[in-house]
């Protein structure tokens, strides 16, 4: 919570100001004060220590360290201060910085207002005369005390402002989260479902050929089969000296024969001996069309002048370079378009996936796309990831085809 709370280059950049606008304070009141010239460097020494705490504190993770760091620090301010008396110009910059920080991370509210509550109490009751190098240092005005809780009340109202505000986008940004996420399971399980649905209608077709073969076979190929065999037998029971007889009975066992075989062969045709899997650039049609009804998201695909097939590897590759960078478009980029088009060069096929997601400043290949670079450079082949931040992703690969398709 302590390093997620509030963006860590804010409150760094408050903290610099405020040391930056203390030092110059320091600078135009040192002329004014009757200040030992040996004071100047302990004030140095002591405002660089005060930096250096002030910026540590966002990195540390544990409770103890944040609560050491934040108390030395006051005490290094109530020393800063003393011998200004009457001044509260550098006390009012840098005890500012301090609240801010102790409100933005403290993990829970109860410890973010004790120590603001604490460090306002500690302003106050460390207003008392003082005396350094035998002098008596002049106590604030009753009108000054006032407007020093005046003005540390509001830094403190701003500071918890900032930190509800900080709550609220983390907050928001949570719920967009697991918005996406269940968007991505409603989308996967959809594509399930239709993969489910198209290969049960398959199944189902299947089943219905299986059963016209199975009742083709037992009556009308059995019946011809029979036919063919009393032919026959008629044949031979009929007198060698009836020509006539002979050859109409010749004739018509012949056409039975070859009705029987053209039902066998027809029950060849129906047979299915094995579901056809769908390859190729139908496929990966297949697979847009799928991936846009079940995601909403336009997905415009361009197939070029390539042809329908790449070879078995190469159709293969291709097929899960579009599905993996169609899916990371919308699961880490977040896009609402993607284009996708094929183009042939130099006995290959070019592929470009590019879409208008977030984009990325620095690119950090996962192992899916590790994975198919290497899958793209056993083939021959290349694959080049472009990104930049608001810009989307751009995957541009080059696949070579098997020589009897190219």
């Amino acid at each position: 919570m302590l390093i997620k709370l509030f963006p860590r280059g804010m409150t760094l950049s408050i903290t610099c100001l405020a040391h930056l606008l203390a030092y110059y304070q320091f600078q135009a009141e040192i002329g004014n004060l009757p200040l030992p010239l040996k004071w100047v460097d302990q004030f140095y020494f002591l405002w660089g220590a005060s930096l250096v705490f002030g910026l540590l504190l966002p990195f540390c993770r544990h409770l103890v360290v944040r609560w050491a760091l934040l108390l030395f620090r006051l005490c290094l301010l109530w020393i800063i201060g003393l011998p200004f008396g009457s001044y509260l110009g550098i006390e009012l910059s840098l005890f500012s910085t301090l609240l801010i920080e102790g409100i933005l991370f403290l993990p829970d509210y109860w410890q973010s207002a004790l120590f603001a509550g604490g460090v306002l109490v500690f302003m106050l009751l460390v207003q008392q005369p003082v005396v350094a190098w035998g002098m008596a240092m002049p106590v604030p005005s009753p009108y000054d005390l006032l407007s020093l809780l005046a003005y540390a009340g509001i830094v403190t109202v701003l500071a918890f402002f900032l930190r509800l505000l900080s709550e609220n986008r983390l907050a928001y940004e949570e719920l967009n989260r697991n918005l996406h996420q269940a968007s991505l399971g409603l989308a996967k399980a959809n594509l399930e479902l239709q993969d489910y649905a198209v290969m049960a209608k398959q199944q189902a077709r299947m089943n219905e050929r299986r059963r016209l073969t199975r009742e083709i076979h037992d009556t009308l190929a059995y019946t011809l089969t029979n036919l063919v065999m009393m032919l026959e037998a008629a044949q031979d029971l009929a007198p060698s000296d009836c020509s006539a007889l002979q050859k109409h009975l010749g004739l018509t066992r012949e056409q039975a024969q070859r009705g029987l075989a053209d039902v066998r062969r027809a029950l060849q045709a129906l047979r299915p001996l094995e579901m056809a899997k769908m390859t190729g650039l139908p496929a990966i049609t297949n697979l847009v069309k799928t991936f846009t009804s079940a995601t909403q998201i336009e997905v415009a695909l361009n197939l070029g002048d390539a042809p329908l097939t790449l070879g078995k590897e190469a159709d293969h590759v291709a097929f899960r370079l579009v599905q993996e960078g169609i899916t990371n478009a919308i699961r880490h980029g977040f896009a609402t378009n993607i284009e996708v088009s094929f183009s042939c060069q130099n006995q290959g096929v070019n592929i470009h996936i590019k879409d208008n997601g977030f984009g990325a400043s620095k690119l950090k290949k996962g192992y899916g796309l590790s994975g198919m670079t290497e899958r793209i450079e056993q083939l021959g082949g290349y694959l080049e990831i472009f990104t930049k931040t608001g810009a989307g992703f751009l995957l541009s690969a080059w696949i070579p085809m098997d020589r009897e398709v190219s």
